[in-house]
């Protein structure tokens, strides 16, 4: 039954809203402060609530630590699932799916920039992430082989090459400032483009044309002459 004529939402609605601003927030002062350095307190200060109001929607710091480690791999299960289904070489699924998955992690939207603080979760919340992100990583892995199959990436070992990968896109959580010069977007693009030239059979001589590639350079005007 719809109530409000449809211009208030469902109470339902409201309270995931709400939760999803608590764990953007929240993935925000733990990629900013570390699990260790963040509180409760300042989570609900930043959004104007009581600490109180908090416990509406999570149990405690540890369960919100969880919920935004469960949300950043539910979401890259769902990229590198998009991708299976999807057309292109072992290649551009595996670069698709790591870009995406960054641009994901990067976004102004995103809930889940804190893959770093794994060793932060409580056993019982660790077992279920690893089990997950070993899913995801299974299954990059597979687009490698795919992609040594097909001919688009060098033959490598897949373990290896999905690690460095990783290693590679994760770590921009720890450096990237969404005041820089390069919007989570771009970078995303950038660093796909730069794994699909290491793995790739034919790698390009050059980047693709109009990618943004360094900063914008300023060029110091001419010394008037004499």
């Amino acid at each position: 039954m719809r109530t409000w004529n449809g211009a208030v939402q469902p109470a339902n609605a409201q309270f995931e809203a709400k939760r999803q601003a608590i764990l953007r927030e929240a993935a925000a002062c733990f990629t900013r402060n570390g699990y260790h350095g963040t509180s409760l307190t300042e989570i609900a200060d930043t959004l104007g609530v009581s600490k109180a109001a908090l416990y509406t929607y999570v149990k405690s710091k540890d369960e919100l630590l969880y919920f935004c480690h469960r949300a950043a791999m539910d979401g890259a299960l769902e990229i590198v699932a998009r991708e299976r289904r999807g057309t292109g070489t072992g290649l551009d699924k595996l670069c698709a799916a790591l870009s995406d998955y960054l641009g994901a992690m990067l976004s102004d939207q995103n809930n889940h920039a804190i893959i770093l603080e794994e060793q932060s979760l409580l056993p019982e919340h660790a077992n279920v992430i690893m089990e997950l992100r070993d899913q995801f990583e299974t299954q990059l892995r597979d687009f490698v082989n795919d992609g040594i199959e097909d001919g688009s990436i060098v033959r490598c070992n897949p373990k290896v090459a999905v690690f460095g990968a990783l290693g590679m896109f994760n770590w921009v959580m720890k450096w990237y400032a969404p005041s820089g010069t390069w919007s989570g977007e771009q970078i995303a693009a950038m660093l796909g483009t730069y794994l699909r030239r290491m793995l790739s059979t034919q790698p390009a001589a050059t980047l693709a044309p109009g990618a943004p590639l360094t900063p914008p350079v300023q060029v110091p005007a001419e010394a008037p002459q004499a």
